[in-house]
């Protein structure tokens, strides 16, 4: 863990001194270029770090190294490093949503891949990066009588959390709480779905609420029942599931309806 943060230290301080250089430049030159100047970096780190040496700086820095790295792993190895680089032009040169589609499922799939890999690691101590562990790269000092030091700052706890919660904040966000609700409710032979009422025209008041958020609507929209959304919490929820379910009435518009309510 310790290899790992002073690696992306040292990314981050050559990316400053890059920042610091092109401030001189006309104001948005470079802006266009900024994930091309970043992929070079990690490429010339890798290649001066893992393809010469075996080890990244961080591990040169610790005495660690791998003792497994073949060149085909090398190879992969610098590949996996330009997933979101690839992620983020392929949304700019081509956007779609089918490309779009198939991007997020890649990336939800490694996100949920590193959070096990985390927990693992947590568990056993060896391999922090998924990289590694799909490539099955082993970790030994790089000297036979290199010092084994056990003091506090190589094991912080603060990096092995940070790590964890780093995966828990990119996680999170993809799970549809709502629409893992009502798959179990769909699935469950005991419940019962409570009555609702279809009306023509909804007067939004003082007093209203958002069924989804609880708090006074704003831009009230509704699909087809008796309560008002917000217009984000309502279409960003419809968006996410295309069988999405007022929360109150459990009512669901086969056309993703959406519409407009009146304000009093």
């Amino acid at each position: 863990m310790n290899a790992i943060f002073l690696d992306r230290e040292i990314y981050k301080a050559l990316m400053h001194i890059i920042n610091d250089t092109s401030k001189f430049l006309p104001p948005g030159y470079i802006a266009p270029f900024e994930p091309e100047i970043g992929l070079i970096v990690r490429l010339a780190l890798l290649k001066n770090s893992v393809c010469r040496s075996e080890n990244t700086f961080g591990q040169q820095l610790l005495s660690v190294k791998y003792s497994n790295l073949s060149g085909t792993k090398k190879v992969l190895y610098v590949l996996g490093s330009c997933f979101e680089y690839v992620k983020n032009r392929l949304e700019m040169w081509n956007p779609s949503h089918k490309i779009n589609n198939l991007t997020f499922k890649i990336q939800t799939v490694l996100v949920i891949m590193t959070f096990i890999n985390m927990s693992i690691f947590l568990r056993n101590g060896v391999k922090p990066q998924l990289i590694e562990r799909l490539l099955g790269l082993n970790q030994v000092y790089a000297t036979e009588n290199a010092p084994r030091h056990f003091e506090s700052k190589y094991l912080a706890r603060e990096l092995l959390w940070n790590g964890f919660i780093d995966i828990l904040i990119h996680m999170l966000p993809l799970i549809n709480y709502h629409k893992i609700k009502r798959t179990l409710r769909h699935y469950n032979p005991l419940h019962k779905r409570p009555a609702y009422v279809i009306l023509n025209s909804r007067v939004m008041t003082m007093h209203s609420k958002c069924a989804y958020c609880g708090e006074t609507p704003i831009l009230p929209h509704h699909m087809g029942c008796a309560h008002i959304f917000c217009y984000v919490c309502l279409k960003g929820n419809q968006a996410a599931d295309s069988k999405y379910e007022c929360p109150i009435c459990e009512h669901r518009n086969p056309n993703v309806l959406c519409d407009r309510v009146s304000v009093m």
